[in-house]
Protein backbone atom coordinates (compact mmCIF):
# COMPACT_ATOMS: atom_id res chain seq x y z
CA UNK A 1 0.00 0.00 0.00
CA UNK A 2 2.80 2.39 0.88
CA UNK A 3 4.61 1.69 -2.42
CA UNK A 4 1.49 2.39 -4.44
CA UNK A 5 1.01 5.68 -2.60
CA UNK A 6 4.67 6.70 -3.15
CA UNK A 7 4.49 5.79 -6.86
CA UNK A 8 1.25 7.80 -7.27
CA UNK A 9 2.84 10.73 -5.45
CA UNK A 10 5.91 10.54 -7.74
CA UNK A 11 3.73 10.55 -10.87
CA UNK A 12 1.73 13.49 -9.53
CA UNK A 13 4.95 15.40 -8.73
CA UNK A 14 6.33 14.72 -12.24
CA UNK A 15 3.14 16.04 -13.80
CA UNK A 16 3.35 19.22 -11.72
CA UNK A 17 6.96 19.80 -12.78
CA UNK A 18 6.05 19.25 -16.44
CA UNK A 19 3.11 21.65 -16.11
CA UNK A 20 5.32 24.31 -14.51
CA UNK A 21 7.87 24.03 -17.33
CA UNK A 22 5.13 24.22 -19.97
CA UNK A 23 3.69 27.33 -18.32
CA UNK A 24 7.09 29.03 -18.15
CA UNK A 25 7.62 28.38 -21.85
CA UNK A 26 4.07 29.30 -22.77
CA UNK A 27 3.90 32.63 -20.94
CA UNK A 28 7.42 33.70 -21.79
CA UNK A 29 9.06 33.55 -18.38
CA UNK A 30 12.73 34.35 -18.84
CA UNK A 31 15.16 31.87 -17.38
CA UNK A 32 18.30 33.26 -18.99
CA UNK A 33 19.31 35.42 -16.03
CA UNK A 34 18.73 38.65 -17.96
CA UNK A 35 15.70 39.74 -15.94
CA UNK A 36 12.05 39.58 -16.64
CA UNK A 37 11.38 43.22 -17.44
CA UNK A 38 9.81 44.40 -20.65
CA UNK A 39 11.77 43.59 -23.79
CA UNK A 40 14.42 46.17 -24.55
CA UNK A 41 14.52 47.19 -28.24
CA UNK A 42 17.91 46.80 -29.87
CA UNK A 43 17.84 50.44 -31.02
CA UNK A 44 15.90 53.66 -30.77
CA UNK A 45 14.42 55.88 -33.49
CA UNK A 46 17.28 58.09 -34.78
CA UNK A 47 14.84 61.01 -35.18
CA UNK A 48 13.30 60.49 -31.73
CA UNK A 49 9.79 59.79 -33.05
CA UNK A 50 9.45 57.10 -30.37
CA UNK A 51 9.70 59.80 -27.68
CA UNK A 52 5.99 60.39 -27.18
CA UNK A 53 3.73 61.29 -24.26
CA UNK A 54 3.62 58.45 -21.75
CA UNK A 55 6.78 56.76 -23.05
CA UNK A 56 8.94 54.99 -20.48
CA UNK A 57 12.48 55.86 -21.51
CA UNK A 58 15.74 54.31 -20.37
CA UNK A 59 18.73 56.55 -21.05
CA UNK A 60 22.43 56.29 -20.31
CA UNK A 61 23.89 58.76 -17.84
CA UNK A 62 27.25 60.45 -18.24
CA UNK A 63 28.03 59.46 -14.65
CA UNK A 64 27.25 55.81 -15.45
CA UNK A 65 24.21 53.63 -15.30
CA UNK A 66 20.85 53.94 -17.00
CA UNK A 67 18.22 56.40 -15.70
CA UNK A 68 14.48 55.75 -15.99
CA UNK A 69 12.22 58.55 -17.28
CA UNK A 70 8.56 58.99 -18.14
CA UNK A 71 7.58 61.60 -20.71
CA UNK A 72 4.79 63.74 -19.24
CA UNK A 73 4.25 65.91 -22.31
CA UNK A 74 5.79 67.33 -25.44
CA UNK A 75 5.80 71.04 -26.22
CA UNK A 76 6.51 72.59 -29.59
CA UNK A 77 8.65 75.72 -29.89
CA UNK A 78 9.69 77.52 -33.07
CA UNK A 79 13.07 76.65 -34.58
CA UNK A 80 15.78 76.17 -33.53
CA UNK A 81 14.27 74.52 -30.42
CA UNK A 82 11.54 72.38 -31.98
CA UNK A 83 9.96 69.72 -29.79
CA UNK A 84 10.74 69.80 -26.09
CA UNK A 85 10.36 66.75 -23.85
CA UNK A 86 9.01 67.30 -20.34
CA UNK A 87 9.81 64.22 -18.25
CA UNK A 88 9.80 62.72 -14.79
CA UNK A 89 13.23 61.40 -13.77
CA UNK A 90 13.28 58.57 -11.24
CA UNK A 91 15.89 58.00 -8.53
CA UNK A 92 16.28 54.33 -9.35
CA UNK A 93 18.79 53.42 -12.05
CA UNK A 94 19.94 50.25 -13.74
CA UNK A 95 23.43 49.05 -14.61
CA UNK A 96 22.38 48.59 -18.24
CA UNK A 97 19.18 48.73 -20.32
CA UNK A 98 18.03 45.21 -19.31
CA UNK A 99 18.60 45.88 -15.61
CA UNK A 100 16.81 49.27 -15.80
CA UNK A 101 13.84 47.60 -17.54
CA UNK A 102 13.71 45.10 -14.68
CA UNK A 103 13.83 47.91 -12.10
CA UNK A 104 10.94 49.67 -13.87
CA UNK A 105 8.89 46.46 -14.04
CA UNK A 106 9.22 45.95 -10.30
CA UNK A 107 7.64 49.38 -9.73
CA UNK A 108 7.87 51.41 -6.55
CA UNK A 109 9.93 54.11 -8.25
CA UNK A 110 10.50 57.44 -6.54
CA UNK A 111 10.67 60.70 -8.43
CA UNK A 112 14.06 62.42 -8.32
CA UNK A 113 13.15 65.38 -10.54
CA UNK A 114 9.53 66.14 -11.37
CA UNK A 115 10.25 68.29 -14.40
CA UNK A 116 13.16 67.60 -16.71
CA UNK A 117 12.80 69.71 -19.85
CA UNK A 118 15.11 69.07 -22.79
CA UNK A 119 14.92 69.66 -26.53
CA UNK A 120 14.19 66.35 -28.25
CA UNK A 121 16.99 66.80 -30.79
CA UNK A 122 19.51 67.32 -27.95
CA UNK A 123 18.27 64.28 -26.04
CA UNK A 124 18.49 62.09 -29.16
CA UNK A 125 21.95 63.31 -30.13
CA UNK A 126 23.50 63.23 -26.65
CA UNK A 127 22.07 60.08 -25.06
CA UNK A 128 21.77 56.41 -25.87
CA UNK A 129 18.19 55.55 -25.02
CA UNK A 130 15.46 52.94 -25.42
CA UNK A 131 11.69 53.25 -25.13
CA UNK A 132 10.37 50.13 -23.40
CA UNK A 133 6.70 50.95 -22.87
CA UNK A 134 3.99 53.55 -23.11
CA UNK A 135 1.42 54.19 -20.42
CA UNK A 136 -1.06 56.96 -19.68
CA UNK A 137 0.20 60.08 -17.94
CA UNK A 138 -1.74 60.20 -14.70
CA UNK A 139 -2.76 63.07 -12.47
CA UNK A 140 -0.19 61.78 -9.96
CA UNK A 141 2.50 62.09 -12.67
CA UNK A 142 1.45 65.67 -13.38
CA UNK A 143 1.50 66.62 -9.67
CA UNK A 144 4.66 64.69 -8.73
CA UNK A 145 7.24 66.36 -6.55
CA UNK A 146 10.89 65.45 -6.89
CA UNK A 147 13.20 64.50 -4.06
CA UNK A 148 16.27 66.16 -5.61
CA UNK A 149 16.61 69.93 -6.07
CA UNK A 150 16.92 71.04 -9.65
Amino acid sequence: MLRAHSRAHGIHHSRLVALAIALMIGIGCRTDGKGSGPPVPSSSDPAGRDLVEGAIVLATEKSGGVRIYKIKKLKFFPDPIGWQLVMLAYNEKGNDFAHAADVWRKGKLTVAVARVAVARHRFVSNRKYRVIAREPVTEADRKAKGSSPR
